[in-house]
């Protein structure tokens, strides 16, 4: 049944991902000109694929590269890095060497902050940039806690990565999205990411990365 509804949506969600129907000049902006952006060749495209699973064979191992990390998302977040270009980054569950590269191309300026639960959280920025790999078990509700608190007093850009095989991520993707009254969420099954800006009505748009 969830196999034929996907069927029945897609149609939906290929126009919403060519920009159809999309009437936010924001949204309309970041799906095709961030988020689908194919024709351009980005500076450190050739050097982030080679980190990625598929480039093993010259001689990577799996817990150098990171397993889960493809090489179309692995540019999708580089070109969402580059987009919003935060001067702060708090990083949930490490994405290994990938992550690493990506975030030294794409804002090689920004503190980085690894998450620890047992550590309070000083955020400095007025919008932080919260990257979830992977939620450490039995720390979901931490994490909810401290982006919902992230959002109470400003804005926040989160892309949680994961969502179809972590319920850990989806569980706080939906948390997200039902309990926000602000900002755009862009959603392909797979990886979420969630624009909280106060200056932005509450809208989500199911798209195909």
């Amino acid at each position: 049944m969830k196999i034929f509804r996907k069927i029945l949506a897609y149609p939906a969600r290929w126009r919403r991902s060519q920009g159809f129907g999309v009437h936010s000049p924001f949204a309309y902006h970041f799906i095709t000109k961030v988020l689908r952006e194919k024709d351009s060749e980005y500076y450190a495209y050739a050097e982030i694929s080679a980190f990625c699973p598929k480039a093993r064979r010259a001689g990577f191992n799996e817990i150098f590269a990171g397993k889960d990390m493809s090489t179309p998302e692995a540019h999708m977040l580089f070109r969402v890095l580059c987009h919003f270009n935060p001067s702060e980054v708090i990083e949930i569950g490490h994405g290994h060497e990938v992550t690493n590269i990506i975030l030294e191309r794409a804002v090689p300026k920004a503190k980085i902050t690894m998450w620890n639960p047992g550590r309070a959280m000083a955020i400095s920025s007025a919008e932080p940039f919260i990257l979830v790999n992977l939620i450490p078990q039995g720390e979901t509700d931490a994490v909810t806690t401290m982006v919902s608190k992230c959002l109470e007093t400003g804005n926040a850009i989160i892309v949680i990565r994961n969502i179809r095989t972590s319920a850990a991520a989806r569980q706080l993707w939906n948390a997200l999205i039902d309990n926000t009254s602000f900002g755009m969420g862009f959603f392909d099954c797979y990886t979420g990411i969630f624009a909280g800006r106060r200056s932005l009505p509450r809208q989500t748009f199911d798209i195909i990365i």
